[in-house]
């Protein structure tokens, strides 16, 4: 073990049990269970998984204690069908060596009733900042139900066989919204003052402790800062901490901040104000008064950092969401020193926060084993049975991971790639000053791929006969895409084709990022895009000084997005001095002036002194290769964008998938 580490790696006791490192992989939704409230398989091997790779606790989300507290896709704790799925799941983490706990939970009003069409509960009828939609007020019978089920559900999942549970009374949910002066506004005695306030919560921890006895473990998760105008502040919850401890019912505490009044504040992205490990200090605020260990959660991204934390003294134990979804071997890997090897969570928030907030289930940019642990996840790659040349005509994302699992296999491959350096179009956006970190999915693969000694060969456009002289056995083609110049109108097909597109002074974004000297003052982006071209294409230009004017059809940028990634690519646009046009498309490009109308009612405006239009209009294949290799080599293989331009996160899979079959 290396000595890096030395408080990451120490056991902890928590209450009745003892964990074997610091490391927790905290509650997170997964959107795995099935349409029941179930547990489900997949669930299964995505907590063996994050066993597997060496984390000392794991505490489940989507557990929730009621129906109407559920956003989708959850499972429902107070319901006894649900204990031989906990069973499932709890054998095989234990089977590792791996504490696991299971938090229990009410979402309140910060969840659309969508899924479960049932009113939402609050103490007091105030709209979720985010979702807007009004909740019933909870009433004496209400409460009652609420105290039950968390009861009952602590009763099941230790009949689960689980090691403990965690009560969620954090991030402007339920627990959360009884506890704030900001959400609650009763005046009955579970409203007004502090000790009222606190009252349902003690309620529950009662209830909790009578139904699993001594021997289980109980923790609590709070924030230690609302974050919110009215809400509770460190010198609140110091004082709550403090009450709570002297329960004597409670093991641990596990520390958050932040509710839906900015929401995911608690998830925050690559570029966020709130930072990495924002947290720590509070944390450590909340340690000082009490003497129960402290969990620090949110953003500690890094090995290093979750070890300074410790070694500050700001908590005992540190909870890492996201890092432990980009790689699970994270833990293992940092305690062997194989530091360069840890696939690092770059906080994008697109296959984690991003799908789950559509309805899909969890998956990750860069790790395609998200949720097909049993097909993609550890000891699932087997050697090849046949050793095979490979060339592999593209160091982009999907080239490097089907380089890199072919080689792991045991292929001899080569890899060619036509610009100086690996990455494809990951290596524009990590131009950006917000989205540097995009650069960690090529510093990994490419990494991975000298390490595993791939024959790199890169300036090198490989064309049929550059292919045909390395006397293959497959060949991949991962050779991307490129801009497009026009794009496609529903609204007004005639237009399809804009006027004046092929001026000089008319540049794709990928002109943009290769010639920035080419790029005058006054910029007008033609936004065309769904997902994330346009909105870092903008925020580039704008930290040049560039005035910039994005011009899109629809009702908002990234409409392909998550909502909940919007507030925070707004607040940098907007600051920046950015401006937004929506409802617009461009009739035509005139020298140096842009002609503009509205969709809906044609009415026409102008931009004069326009330097430079940035086309975003999406991308076209690059299959000219593929095409020609067809019918010439003996396994042929199109992977990525030159199949279909799409998100990075559908290229790697591909490169993976592709790179176990040859």
């Amino acid at each position: 073990m290396t000595t890096q580490f030395q408080h990451l790696f120490t056991p902890l006791k928590l209450g009745s049990t003892t964990i074997r490192n610091r490391i927790v992989n905290p509650p997170h939704g997964t959107r795995m269970a099935d349409a029941n409230g179930e547990p489900t398989e997949k669930m299964a091997h995505y907590f063996a998984e994050r066993a597997k790779g060496g984390v000392g606790l794991i505490v489940m989300a989507g557990s929730i204690v009621l129906p109407n507290g559920m956003s989708s896709r959850g499972i429902v704790t107070s319901d006894e069908k649900v204990i031989p799925g906990l069973r499932k799941i709890a054998g095989p983490v234990h089977g590792h060596g791996v504490k696991i706990f299971a938090q229990l939970s009410h979402q309140g009003r910060q969840v659309p009733s969508i899924h479960h069409r049932l009113p939402l509960w609050a103490p007091s009828p105030l709209p979720c900042p985010t979702l807007r939609e009004i909740p019933k007020e909870m009433e004496a019978e209400d409460i009652a139900q609420l105290i039950e089920a968390h009861g009952r559900g602590a009763r099941n999942v230790r009949a689960g066989e689980y090691d403990g549970v965690e009560i969620f009374a954090a991030q402007g949910y339920l627990l959360n919204e009884f506890l704030s002066p900001h959400t609650n506004k009763r005046m009955d005695q579970y409203g007004g003052s502090p000790e009222n306030r606190m009252r349902l919560i003690l309620e529950i921890i009662d209830r909790v402790r009578k139904e699993v006895g001594s021997d289980f473990v109980v923790g609590l998760r709070m924030n230690a800062d609302d974050l919110t105008p009215g809400g509770l502040t460190i010198e609140d919850t110091r004082e709550i901490a403090t009450k709570i401890e002297a329960t004597g019912k409670i093991d641990y505490l596990s520390i958050s901040g932040g509710t839906g009044f900015r929401f995911p504040l608690w998830i925050a992205d690559m570029a966020s104000p709130v930072g990495v490990g924002a947290f720590a200090a509070l944390a450590g605020a909340i340690k000082e008064v009490v003497s129960l260990p402290v969990m620090c959660t949110n953003g500690i991204r890094y090995p290093a950092l979750a070890e300074k934390i410790l070694a500050n003294g700001q908590a005992d134990m540190v909870g890492m969401v996201r890092p432990l979804i980009c790689d699970p071997e994270l833990p293992n890997k940092a305690r062997e020193g194989r530091l360069e090897d840890i696939r690092r969570c770059i906080a994008c928030n697109q296959g984690c926060l991003g799908r789950t907030q559509q309805g899909a289930s969890l998956s990750c940019i860069h790790n395609p084993a998200v949720g097909q642990e049993k097909e993609l996840g550890m000891g699932t790659l087997k050697p090849a049975t046949i050793k095979k040349k490979v060339v592999v005509v593209g160091g982009g994302p999907a080239g490097m991971e089907a380089a890199r699992i072919a080689a792991e296999r045991g292929h001899e491959v080569v890899l060619f790639e036509s610009e100086k350096e690996l990455g494809g179009q990951v290596n524009m956006h990590s131009k950006v000053k917000s989205w540097t970190e995009f650069q960690e999915v090529a510093r990994f693969l490419s990494h991975q791929v000298g390490k595993l000694g791939v024959k790199v060969k890169l300036g090198c456009k490989a064309n049929v006969e550059d292919v045909e002289m390395e006397k293959p056995d497959s060949v991949v083609v991962a050779t991307g895409s490129i801009p497009l110049r026009s794009g496609y109108s529903s609204f007004r097909p005639e237009l399809s084709g804009i006027p004046g597109v092929e001026q000089k002074n008319v540049v794709t974004v990928t002109e943009v990022f290769q010639d920035r000297e080419r790029i005058g003052k006054n910029i007008v982006l033609i936004d065309e895009d769904p997902h994330l071209q346009t909105i870092p294409t903008a925020e580039y230009l704008a930290d040049q000084g560039k005035k910039v004017e994005i011009v899109t059809r629809e009702v908002t940028i990234g409409r392909g997005l998550a909502a909940s990634f919007l507030p925070s690519h707004y607040e940098r646009l907007f600051k920046k001095g950015v401006k937004i046009t929506p409802h617009s498309a461009v009739k035509e490009i005139t020298g140096r002036t842009v002609t503009l109308f509205n969709i809906y009612t044609n009415e026409e405006r102008k931009i004069s002194g326009v330097d430079n239009v940035v086309l975003v209009m999406g991308n076209a294949a690059n299959n000219e290769l593929y095409r020609a290799l067809k019918g010439r080599v003996k396994e042929l293989y199109a992977i990525g964008d030159c199949v279909a331009p799409r998100i990075v996160d559908r290229a790697i899979l591909e490169g993976n998938r592709v790179g176990r079959i040859i």
